[in-house]
């Protein structure tokens, strides 16, 4: 495929990858260990992904810079290793690439829970653009075709990440996560209002992942495909939202089938959506099924 992410997307559709966060999770490996201290792991999840047809493979640098580091390090002291983290977990990607398959470097939000982002503490939001940028310069040093913000709860918070992905001159993908019981971003913000200000932005593609089973996801998408010219990226989790109970932590027992996975594919491909990816709780198991129903599947089995 063209190595311009922009090119390959006026060509036809791109097929992404699932979530490595919790793929990793469910063969017992925990972010950042599996990077340094396991890679032959990660390089497995990268090749399964790979012949099951994604033509977009994520560096895992989810939870990689500094603060999220020192959040997770305790006494492994995983911050002063940032920059080998993140060098290491996009070399691992494009390792499996090759000349087949894009390489795309995830940002996440600042932090999560309780500890997060306060958008109107200007130093505050200084500092996690600093760390967004040291890590940013290491995935594009290190030869990312892509950036993907993922998973921004805020449209505010969302912004000041894209302004950091603007200064790398490589595109952008912003994708905004709404959970299943909210109708708006937590700031206050539709996902048209989304699509219409990133765009506006700067950012190159923009979309929904995480938080939402397909079917949940699907009228987001739909109404920021709407709203803007800009490619549109659609990327549920591969389980179900909409189960009671706690979905973020019982995943293995609500797995979305691979049947429904596929027939979204399908249905987003026939919509015009541009990215057709997974998130959390799809492996690639899931993803071969969205390749195989569109006709990108790299290895069949």
């Amino acid at each position: 495929m063209a190595r311009d992410i922009l090119e390959s997307l006026q060509q036809g559709f791109v097929l992404g990858d699932g979530g490595y966060l919790v793929e990793a999770r469910f063969r017992g490996y925990s972010t950042p260990r599996v990077i340094v201290e396991f890679p032959n792991v990660l390089r497995l999840i990268h090749q399964d992904f790979f012949r099951a047809g994604s033509q977009v493979l994520q560096a895992h640098t989810w939870w990689t810079t500094r603060r999220h580091l020192k959040a997770r390090g305790g006494e492994a002291n995983w911050a002063d290793r940032m920059e080998e983290i993140n060098r290491t977990a996009v070399r691992l990607a494009k390792e499996v690439a090759g000349d087949d398959a894009l390489v795309a470097g995830s940002i996440c939000a600042a932090a999560y829970g309780k500890d997060v982002l306060d958008l109107d503490d200007a130093a505050a939001c200084n500092v996690a653009q600093a760390e967004w940028d040291e890590q940013i310069a290491v995935m594009v040093d290190e030869g990312v075709d892509f950036l993907i913000c993922e998973a921004f709860l805020r449209l505010g918070e969302a912004r000041l990440a894209l302004a950091c992905c603007k200064k790398a001159r490589v595109p952008a993908m912003v994708c905004i996560s709404i959970y299943p019981d909210e109708v708006v971003t937590r700031d206050g913000a539709s996902p048209a209002e989304c699509a219409r200000v990133l765009a506006e932005e700067g950012a190159d593609i923009v979309g929904s992942n995480c938080c939402r089973e397909p079917a949940q996801m699907w009228p987001m998408v739909l109404e920021m495909r709407e709203a803007v010219d800009v490619p549109i990226a659609f990327q549920p989790v591969g389980c179900r939202t909409s189960t009671p109970g706690d979905w973020r932590s019982i995943r293995e027992s609500v797995i979305v089938p691979g049947v429904e996975m596929a027939k979204f594919a399908l249905q987003a491909k026939a919509e015009g959506i541009d990215y057709i990816g997974a998130c959390c709780g799809a492996g690639p198991e899931l993803v071969r099924a969205m390749a195989q129903a569109l006709g990108c599947e790299r290895d069949p089995v």
